[in-house]
């Protein structure tokens, strides 16, 4: 097999094993983000306390609030019903970090607001909808204490709530773990064929450059083995001994006559 021919298929089986494990490791991280997602810190209840950790003094992200339900707006005053029905009271909370990131945060001093998809609040058009992780039994309320900083929160509500941390959805990580093995994974085995393919024709169409053996004879020729049964002779020339020879004149008639004379 040709060298060239070689080099490729070998290029190609290891970007092949590389794109395997990339899609294994995006894989292994999806399966790590579905674990990831926090569960309620508290459920079905009309009152509570969470505590707040702000671990960098930059602000939490504070709690997200759901209820069980469905998006409707029934009497059709552009409002989700729900946000309407369902009332919600902080009654202690951290101070507020003023940091950067959370401006939108000051003039909300920690306390509750309705959101659903943003700031919007519950207006009821159908790009304004969000559910619990994708479970649509339990429909985004609103928001409380954002930007707070480390300490109790405590709250009161008219009807049954269900409440997440927005601190514990942690999962950049493998976001960006599980986007870098599919990407480069996707990559990998794309080039690996590419090289496979091109191997696998470098095959087919290459012949190896065999080096012929030479052999002498015994007469001092070189004698070049051939693939096939027969064979070519090269010979070497060599030095020849020239003799040389007097230079004889040709006889001539005259003389013969004047021996007969005599």
């Amino acid at each position: 097999m040709d060298t060239r021919a070689k080099v490729c298929l070998i290029i190609g089986g290891i970007l092949l094993l590389v794109g395997i494990g990339g899609f294994a490791l995006g894989i292994s991280q999806v399966d790590d983000i579905e674990e990831g997602v926090p569960v309620f810190a508290l459920e079905d209840v009309t009152n509570g306390t969470l505590m707040v950790n702000d671990e960098d003094g930059q602000g939490a992200f504070g709690f997200t609030f759901y209820v069980e339900g469905s998006f409707v707006d029934a009497n059709y005053d552009g409002t989700w019903d729900h946000c309407e029905q369902t009332s919600v009271t902080v009654t202690d909370k951290p101070d507020i970090v003023r940091s950067e990131w959370s401006s939108d945060g000051h003039y909300l001093e920690g306390d509750f607001y309705n959101e659903v998809v943003s700031f919007d609040g519950c207006d009821s058009n159908p790009d304004n909808k969000e559910f619990y992780h994708e479970n649509t039994s339990f429909i985004k309320l609103g928001r409380a204490c954002y930007a707070c900083g480390t300490g109790a929160f405590t709250f009161e509500s008219n009807q049954s709530v269900y409440v997440v941390s927005d601190d514990d959805w942690d999962i950049g990580v493998e976001v960006g773990i599980a986007i870098l093995g599919f990407l480069g994974g996707v990559g990998s085995l794309c080039c690996g064929i590419i090289f496979l393919i091109v191997g696998t024709i470098l095959v087919f169409t290459l012949k190896d450059e065999d080096v012929q053996p030479m052999m002498m004879n015994q007469d001092g020729q070189f004698v070049i083995q051939q693939s096939t049964s027969s064979t070519s002779q090269v010979t070497q020339s060599t030095p020849s001994d020239t003799v040389v020879e007097p230079y004889s004149f040709p006889s001539s008639g005259g003389t013969e006559l004047e021996t007969k004379e005599e």
